[in-house]
């Protein structure tokens, strides 16, 4: 088979391989808060008031810090009902110009988070949230305290005040009291951002009694399938930044597996999915504990960390607990804003040097010509303008060899049967002319790393969901509605086999299964997103201008 189609087909796999390689099931956004639970699942848990330098923890050893189960302050259960997850306490309502948050007064809970500026469909009305539960599906954050002999502890805020803050940023504090102990939490929400400053304070308790809290964060969710437009999978999952290793990915079949637990000072927690993350980012100054964990009882997924234990008594009336929420799509300058690392939840992969640069020209292409689909031509011709020297070296490689074919034919023919002969005989032909027939592979392979970059760019960048670019292509991140792309990429590579030269010991049989690859990659590209679609055709014109360019050279040559 001739070497340069290979390539080009061993090329195509590879971007295919990387896909469907992040095929996890995803959760469907949810849409209402139906059900808030009375119990927090998550047992993270500090044992003790200093915490070591970090250490991988993947085995429930009696460690400094470990998991251990909830004392018995679970809800009744009986055979034939479940315990009842609705909560009779007060939703508390903040907001910003951007998001929209419902806190449950009784755990504190962040219940609901809706997207102001983001539809949950194109052309819809409702808002795309992200924390919220329908039905069996069930995705929340929190923060607070926990005790050995009391569990988790319920703030049950009553009452909500705010004021306006700094750069106009607006403050919201929740207070509550419970067991002889004052809650409190302040929430910082700025102007046009989807993070969330958030304070958490515990004071009072019984007179001359120490009582030791430890402060923990928590995002628990099911896991579920949700449905997207075309062959746009993406990971699902927790990631943790931690100081041993910036960008870890465990997944939910890891956790099935073994529980993650590790200590590291500084680090972050998240959450992610296609376009969306929520995470918890804490005082970089001090240590954690970072976990990962599946609740038995309800099936359920709890991601977080906890930080070391305090006592709250006689020399210490008041325990604080800071950190950085966030929820909402995957825009690197906010996530940098947040944590300096995380904006690698924009998983380019481990092309991601390549890929920030991209992503930096495509946006400069929308700045240009307001329009995404436009951004997409503009770094597409970028990229092929970058790479054409190394394409010049396969192109003229290709002209060159298309101009000889019918020497190379008479050749072959001439010595019939005998392979070896006519191998020989080809190599001397090789030399005389000055023919390199693997000359346009290596450059071709070179720029295959700019490729997979600016196909994973693509994938990660949330600006191009529900995105625009002309006529019947009314979003970039779904299918095309009527196959225009799909169709015009596969005339295009069906011209592009025919300026590609044959061997002249090629495989009849081959040879026409080659002539069927346009029509197999129309069908895959039917259901990849429009954007990554018009970026091939794209690529593939300027591809055919190239090899029409060289090939007329040699031609006159």
């Amino acid at each position: 088979m001739d070497v340069i189609k290979t390539v080009l087909i061993a090329s195509i796999a590879v971007v295919l391989y990387y896909l469907l390689l992040q095929w996890p099931t995803q959760a469907n956004t949810p849409e209402r808060v139906e059900e808030i639970s009375s119990q927090m699942p998550m047992d993270l848990v500090d044992e003790s008031r200093e915490i070591p330098s970090q250490t991988n923890i993947n085995s429930d050893s009696e460690d400094s810090l470990s998991l251990f189960e909830t004392p018995a302050i679970q809800t009744p259960k009986t055979p034939e009902t479940k315990a009842p997850l609705m909560s009779s306490s007060k939703l508390f309502v903040l907001e910003n110009d951007t998001l929209v948050m419902e806190i449950d007064g009784l755990s504190g809970r962040v219940v609901s988070s809706k997207l102001k500026l983001i539809k949950n469909s194109k052309n819809g009305e409702t808002n795309l949230g992200i924390f919220g539960s329908t039905g069996e599906n069930f995705y929340f954050a929190n923060s607070g305290f926990f005790t050995k002999s009391q569990g988790y502890l319920q703030p049950e805020f009553t009452k909500i005040s705010s004021y306006s803050g700094e750069e106009n940023s607006k403050i919201y504090k929740l207070e509550g009291a419970a067991s002889g102990l004052v809650f409190k939490r302040e929430i910082k929400m700025h102007p046009g951002k989807y993070y969330l400053e958030v304070e958490d304070f515990i004071e009072g308790g019984l007179p001359g009694v120490d009582l030791e809290v430890t402060p923990y964060v928590v995002i628990e969710r099911s896991e579920e399938e949700v449905e997207e437009g075309g062959l746009a999978y993406t990971y699902l999952g927790p990631v943790f930044s931690t100081q041993e290793e910036k960008y870890e990915k465990y997944d939910f079949d890891d956790i099935d597996d073994a529980n993650f637990k590790i200590q590291s000072p500084g680090g972050w927690a998240s959450l992610i999915q296609h376009y969306f993350v929520s995470a918890w980012v804490p005082d970089q100054s001090r240590s954690y504990l970072y976990q990962a964990r599946k609740n038995p009882a309800t099936g359920r997924y709890s991601i977080g960390y906890t930080s070391s234990s305090e006592v709250l008594g006689v020399n210490k009336g008041l325990v604080s607990f800071k950190n950085t929420l966030y929820v909402g799509p995957k825009l690197p300058e906010q996530l940098k804003t947040v944590h300096p690392d995380l904006d690698l939840v924009v998983d380019y992969g481990f092309l991601w040097w390549l890929g920030k640069p991209m992503y930096w020209l495509l946006n400069l292409g929308h700045d240009l010509f307001k329009n995404w689909g436009l951004a997409i031509i503009f770094l597409t011709i970028l990229l092929k303008i970058a790479t054409w020297p190394l394409s010049a070296a396969a192109y003229r490689s290709m002209g060159k060899m298309r101009v000889l074919a019918p020497r190379m034919k008479e050749i072959q023919d001439r010595h019939g049967d005998d392979k070896q002969k006519a191998g020989q005989a080809m190599m001397e032909f090789y030399k005389k002319e000055g023919v390199n027939p693997l000359g346009g592979c290596l450059p071709m392979l070179i720029q295959m790393p700019f490729f997979l970059a600016f196909y994973w760019v693509l994938m990660e960048t949330v600006e191009l969901r529900h995105s625009p670019f002309i006529f019947w292509i009314d979003d970039l991140s779904a299918m095309d509605p009527f196959f225009v792309l799909p169709l015009l990429n596969a005339a295009g590579m069906y011209y592009s086999q025919k300026l590609t030269p044959a061997p002249a010991n090629a495989d009849p049989m081959q040879a026409q299964m080659m002539k069927f690859f346009p029509l197999i990659f129309a069908a895959i590209f039917a259901f990849f997103p429009s954007g990554l679609v018009l970026y091939w055709l794209i690529n593939m014109l300027v591809t055919l201008f190239q090899q029409w360019w060289y090939y007329r050279k040699e031609v006159k040559a």
